[in-house]
C-alpha cells in the first residue's frame, strides 16, 4: 500500500533510488541476494525515503533565501567535475542545487553545533577496540638501484651496482653512495618504513630477514640490482593510540553527527502523519497535490 507523509505520496522512484543507494553498500552488497534480501531491503528504503522526504518538508518551510554565492559555487564544482558536461541550460540544476542546500542548511541549523569527540571518548574507543588495530611487520630500509630497462643495460647497470658496492666496502656511508650511484637520488635511498605486500617479493625477502644495521649483497629484481640497508624494524602488534587516533577521531566526529541527525530525524517523525493508505486515496492525493 502506499505511504502518505504529511498528506504527500511517497513516490516509487524516491523508493527506488533509496534502495539502489543501500544496495550498493558492503552490508547489504554481501549479503546474497534472497527473497528475504529484497523483501528487508524494500522496507528499509522506504524508511530511507520517508527521512528524506520529511528533512525536505521541514527545509520547504524556510523561506529564507539560499546564498546565490553557495548555489554558484556548486555549480561550478559540478561543472568541473563533470568535465563541463552539463547541459548549457542549467536552470534545473541550479534549482537543485537550492534544494538540496536548503535542506542541508535546515538540517544543521535544527542539529546545533555538535561537539567534536574529546579526549575521553577517543581514548575509551581505543581501550575497547585496541584489538582491531593490529600494525604489521615493518622494517625503514634504504636502497641503491641500478635500473636494467630500455636505456639501461643489464651489463651497465651490473657494472654501476658493482662500483657503488665497492664504495661500501671501502667504508662510505650508505647514503652517500646513495646520492651519488642509485638511479634513484635523493634522500640517501630511504624508502621510509613498509610492510610486507608493497615492494616486490626479491626484495622483501631479503629485507625481512636483515637485521637493522645490515647491508644485503647484491641483489635482482625485476626493476634491476639493489643493494639494500635495514635502517629499524618494528615487530607486528597492537598500534599505539598516537598511530591510529588520525583514524578513531574522525571517525567518532562522523558518528556524532550521525547520532545528531538521527535524533532531528526521531522529532519530525514524532510529529509527522505517516500512514499507509488505498491505491485510489493515493491517487487522490497525487491529483490534488498536482492542482495546488
Amino acid at each position: 500500500m502506499p505511504v502518505v507523509v504529511n498528506g504527500e505520496i511517497l513516490s516509487r522512484k524516491l523508493i527506488r533510488e533509496e534502495a539502489q543507494r543501500l544496495s550498493e553498500a558492503p552490508d547489504w552488497r554481501n549479503v546474497p541476494d534472497s527473497f528475504e534480501k529484497r523483501m528487508h531491503l524494500q522496507q528499509a528504503a522506504e524508511q530511507f525515503a520517508i527521512d528524506r522526504v520529511l528533512l525536505r518538508q521541514e527545509a520547504e518551510m524556510d523561506a529564507r533565501p539560499v546564498d546565490p554565492a553557495l548555489v554558484e559555487s556548486e555549480v561550478q564544482r559540478l561543472r568541473t567535475t563533470n568535465g563541463c558536461r552539463v547541459v548549457f541550460d542549467d536552470t534545473a540544476l541550479r534549482q537543485q542545487i537550492e534544494r538540496d542546500l536548503r535542506i542541508r542548511q535546515a538540517i544543521q541549523e535544527r542539529m546545533g553545533a555538535v561537539p567534536p569527540p574529546t579526549e575521553e571518548d577517543i581514548a575509551r574507543f581505543y581501550a575497547a577496540e585496541r584489538h582491531n588495530f593490529q600494525r604489521p611487520e615493518t622494517v625503514q630500509a634504504a636502497h641503491i638501484v641500478k635500473h636494467v630497462d630500455e636505456t639501461h643495460t643489464e651489463e651497465e647497470a651490473r657494472a654501476g651496482i658493482e662500483t657503488a658496492l665497492a664504495e661500501l666496502d671501502s667504508g662510505e656511508p650508505f647514503a652517500a653512495v646513495a646520492d651519488q650511484h642509485s638511479d634513484c637520488k635523493g634522500n640517501g635511498g630511504d624508502l621510509g618504513a613498509f610492510p610486507r605486500g608493497q615492494m616486490v617479493p626479491e626484495f622483501e625477502d631479503v629485507v625481512f630477514a636483515l637485521e637493522p644495521g645490515r647491508r644485503s649483497p647484491v641483489l635482482r629484481t625485476p626493476f634491476g640490482f639493489h643493494i639494500a640497508e635495514v635502517r629499524a624494524r618494528t615487530a607486528a602488534g597492537i598500534a599505539d593510540l598516537s598511530e591510529v587516533r588520525h583514524i578513531i577521531e574522525p571517525f567518532l566526529a562522523a558518528m556524532n553527527q550521525q547520532n545528531a541527525l538521527q535524533r532531528v530525524i526521531a522529532g519530525l517523525r514524532a510529529k509527522a502523519d505517516i500512514r499507509r493508505t488505498s491505491t485510489r486515496e493515493a491517487e487522490r492525493l497525487g491529483a490534488q497535490r498536482a492542482a495546488s
